[in-house]
Formats: C-alpha cells, sequence, structure tokens
C-alpha cells in the first residue's frame, strides 16, 4: 500500500478496562479523526472492542476486528498505538498480513510507523515486541500479587462463590472470603445430594423447590421473577475447587471458557494443592469423588464437539501450545485421540504421546516423594483411573509444551518440551528396574 494514495480509511479502538480514561475509547476515535482530517481521509467506518484483552484474544478472536476486516472500501485502518492492536508480536503480523493481502495498510497516530517500507515494518515490529514485554510485565506482576495475596489469606479478586462472601481483612491491608451462613447450608445440601449419586439436574430441581436463593449477580437478571435453578449454575457450584478449601488458578477467567479444569488451582512448590480448611466443607479426597461421578454423569450432548467421543482425561488442561501459550485441548481425529490447539490448530497425537510421558515420568521420577509414598507406587495404586494419574504427573511437571513440527506417522519426541519441578531424588538414582516401560507406538 502506498500511503499518498490513501483516500478512505477506518477507524480501530480496544480498551481491556473501560474505567482508564488516558486511553478511553473516546480518546482514541477522536484522535484518529483528528488524523484522518489532517491528512485530507474520508473516515468510512469506526471499529471498536471495548473491555478486551489483547493478550488473550488475539485480533480475529474480537468481534469489533472482525466486523472491520469484513468490511470493503478502505485504504488504511487508523490506530492510536500499535499496542492497541496487539499486545504478540505474531498476532501484529497476522493482522498486517491480513491488511496487505487486500491493499489495506496500518497507521498509527501516536506511534511513527510507515508499513510501506521495510524499515518502517522492521520499526513497528519492535514496538509489538515492546509491547509484548510490557504485557507479559504485567503477567508477571499479576501472578506475584496473587501469589502474595493467597499466601497472606486474603482474597484475589473475581467472582465470589456461592455460599461466600468477602469481608474487611482483620489482620492488614485487603478482603477475605468467609463462609456466608444463610448460603453456605444449601451449599453443604446440594454437595451431599451430589455424593449420593443425585443428578445435576435433580439437584438444580431441589433447589428449586426448597426455595433456595440464587447467586448474587453483578448484573441484573433480565427475569428478575425467574427463581429456577439450572444446570448450568448446579455444575458450576459442584465443580468449583473452593468447596474443598482450594483456590482456582484464575477465578476471573474469560466467559468462554466454561468447562475449567476443577483441579487447576494453586499448588505449592511440591505440587500439592493449597488448601485452607477454613473455607472446605468437604475434603480433597471427596472433592475428587464428585467430580468422578459428575464425569461419569456428563451427557455427551453438554460437552464440546471435538470431546463427544471418549478420550481420556490424562492430559487434560496439562500441556501448552508452545506458541500460542494456551493449554491444548483434547479430542480426536479419524476416531484417534488427539491434543489440538484451539488457536493454531496444531495436532500431536496421543497415542504415541501418553506412553512417552508415562515411561519419562516413571523413569526420571519414579522415586520422587508423593502424597506420603513415591510416584511408582501412587502410580501403581491409581490402576486404571485416569484422573488420578493426571494428578501424579501434575505433581511432577514444572510445565509440558508441545511446539509445532511435522504431523505425521512417526512421532516425534522433541516436539514435547517437558520440564519437570525440582527433585529431591540424584537424576539417574530412580529404580528403572521395578518400572517396566510401555511400549510407545506409532501415531498411524
Amino acid at each position: 500500500m502506498n500511503i499518498s494514495r490513501v483516500r478512505r480509511c477506518v477507524l480501530y479502538a480496544r480498551l481491556s478496562v473501560t474505567k482508564e480514561e488516558s486511553v478511553s475509547i473516546a480518546r482514541q476515535l477522536e484522535a484518529g479523526r483528528r488524523y484522518a482530517e489532517a491528512r485530507g481521509w474520508e473516515v468510512v467506518g469506526e471499529y471498536i472492542d471495548d473491555g478486551v484483552s489483547a493478550t488473550v484474544n488475539s485480533p480475529e478472536d474480537r468481534k469489533g476486528w472482525a466486523a472491520l476486516v469484513a468490511a470493503d472500501g478502505f485504504d488504511a485502518v487508523v490506530i492510536w498505538k500499535v499496542d492497541r492492536l496487539a499486545r504478540r508480536v505474531l498476532d501484529f503480523l497476522h493482522a498486517d498480513d491480513t491488511l496487505q493481502k487486500r491493499g489495506a495498510g496500518l497507521v498509527a497516530v501516536e506511534d511513527p510507523i510507515d508499513m510501506t517500507s521495510p524499515q518502517g515494518r522492521a520499526f513497528a515490529v519492535m514496538l509489538a515486541v515492546f509491547g509484548e514485554m510490557e504485557a507479559e510485565g504485567i503477567r508477571a506482576r499479576v501472578r506475584a500479587a496473587r501469589a502474595h495475596l493467597i499466601k497472606d489469606g486474603r482474597f484475589v479478586g473475581g467472582g465470589i462463590p456461592y455460599g461466600y462472601r468477602s469481608t474487611a481483612n482483620p489482620d492488614g491491608p485487603g478482603r477475605m472470603l468467609v463462609k456466608d451462613p444463610e448460603r453456605i447450608r444449601w451449599l453443604g445440601e446440594a454437595v451431599r445430594l451430589a455424593q449420593r449419586g443425585e443428578t445435576v439436574n435433580a439437584v438444580a430441581t431441589w433447589l428449586t423447590d426448597r426455595g433456595a436463593p440464587l447467586p448474587i449477580r453483578r448484573k441484573p437478571r433480565l427475569d428478575p421473577g425467574n427463581v429456577a435453578w439450572n444446570r448450568q449454575t448446579v455444575e458450576q457450584l459442584l465443580r468449583n475447587p473452593i468447596l474443598a478449601g482450594m483456590t482456582p488458578h484464575n477465578p476471573g477467567r474469560a466467559r468462554s471458557d466454561k468447562r475449567a479444569d476443577p483441579f487447576a488451582v494453586v499448588r505449592d512448590p511440591h505440587g500439592v494443592p493449597v488448601i485452607d480448611e477454613s473455607l472446605a466443607i468437604i475434603t480433597f479426597d471427596e472433592f475428587t469423588q464428585v467430580q468422578r461421578i459428575l464425569d461419569a454423569r456428563d451427557s455427551p450432548q453438554s460437552r464440546k464437539r471435538p470431546e463427544r467421543d471418549t478420550t481420556s482425561p490424562f492430559l487434560s488442561r496439562v500441556a501448552l501450545c508452545d506458541d500460542c501459550d494456551v493449554f491444548m485441548y483434547r479430542g480426536t481425529n479419524q476416531k484417534k485421540p488427539v491434543l489440538y490447539c484451539p488457536k493454531c490448530r496444531q495436532t500431536l497425537s496421543r497415542v504415541p504421546l501418553d506412553p512417552h510421558l508415562t515411561n519419562r515420568l516413571l523413569a526420571e521420577r519414579g522415586d520422587e516423594p508423593c502424597a506420603g509414598s513415591t510416584v511408582q507406587d501412587r502410580w501403581d495404586a491409581a490402576g486404571t483411573d485416569e484422573l488420578a494419574r493426571r494428578e501424579i504427573l501434575r505433581t511432577q511437571l514444572e510445565s509440558l509444551r508441545i511446539r509445532r513440527g511435522v504431523v505425521g506417522r512417526y512421532f516425534d519426541a522433541e516436539r514435547v518440551l517437558l520440564r519437570w519441578r525440582p527433585g529431591t531424588v540424584p537424576a539417574g538414582a530412580h529404580g528403572a528396574a521395578r518400572a517396566k516401560p510401555a511400549p510407545t507406538p506409532t501415531a498411524g
């Protein structure tokens, strides 16, 4: 695109938190209008993504940007700064490539970028790199702050779980969660019904018939007269790890994440879940049993389409895509189990992957302490229980990432980036003789 030939442009504005006055949507759009007027360009459209994080949501996953890309009749897209479009270099390059293919260019009001020259494109990429570094710094500070709050027993934020309320911390700053006397008894009854094998629908009906108060909503209900409990709300209550006094990794997760892993919780350096006994209404073992009951009754129609065929939960929300930094999902490809990335769509067959990880776990970590025993003994005791095996694996993992590679018949172990937590048993001293590795089949 030649910037001198631009006649018609569209404006794009994005903001993660609407209360940030300094970079408000209105200010971004006004700056874009002034810029276009100074250039003599006609503004033919304005597109916004308000309250949308660029770290969590790639441009193509945002409604405003998707509508912009689908529109016609413009030569340039005017943004306030590069980080309004993307916080990751890969996202920025993908968005720019989409515009370049249709003959449109990208212009930033506050960042002097010119995407028509190699030097200008290089400078724009540098700005995107700094934006990604800033986003990573923010994430690191948030993680550190959450860890500090949890260590002090304070509330880390997010939605307040049913049966609890937040109150001022009597020992210092901040707030903390405590049980809500009015609602905790209803929560306890719901859990007891589930433990007895009642279906989620039956629990919802029981709560409705008994007049149990509904969860408090941040936004007014569309039908304020409706006092009926529904299946989704009840299942969310029964899968919340706070039942056992545990804290979810991210209590303020995106609304689209409807099936968050109930065992994705804050853990100590040894991989053991951090439990606040003052908040627990059941033990960890009882919570695990409730999850197994719910999983056994889970309707295939309620699952995401890729999960409707039976797949093992052994690696559910365990492996991250190395490119996209998101959890890989379990699914099937040609009726064979795979892990796949929901963003870049890379896949890896689990036919060879599962035994590969099992072999390494038992050979390299078999004698490590695990819940009062050893990894090998706990693994043997778990038998064919895939959820129990997953928990054993997670106690030992520092990280498990899958990188892109050639998909074919043969298993490429170099795609599996595995890092264990610091161990207590010297490397090479594990009892390999008693660990019988399973054969690693090929992907086909």
